[in-house]
């Protein structure tokens, strides 16, 4: 904790000394460099507020599970399809590549 009370004093008061235009640069540079480095930059500070209602996530997961499925199951299906218009016939297809299969495996069949 010392030594940090001991970069706070010095970057104060290298703050207040009086310098050239060039110095004055090599100072905003390292006042810099300990502000958004050590003392973390301004926004980090803000508090923030929100409203939060637990009862809306409940409705929303049933409207989730309604469009895309538990665990969205019907979302990777439509995935899978593909988005080009030509879902139908995919569809149709792994069908007819799935029939007899036990979800999707031989090796387990009788």
């Amino acid at each position: 904790m010392n030594k940090f009370v001991i970069l706070l004093a010095t970057v104060l008061v290298l703050s207040n000394i009086p310098v050239r235009p060039v110095e004055a640069t090599v100072v905003r540079l390292f006042t810099d460099l300990l502000q958004n480095n050590v003392a973390g930059i301004p926004l980090i500070h803000k508090t923030e507020e929100f409203d939060f209602d637990p009862e809306v996530s409940k409705k929303r997961r049933e409207m989730y599970y309604e469009q895309h499925g538990y665990r969205g199951e019907k979302a990777i299906e439509r995935l899978g399809l593909g988005i080009d218009g030509k879902h139908r016939e995919r569809a149709e297809h792994q069908r007819q590549r799935d029939e007899g299969h036990l979800n999707g495996l031989n090796i387990l069949q009788p």
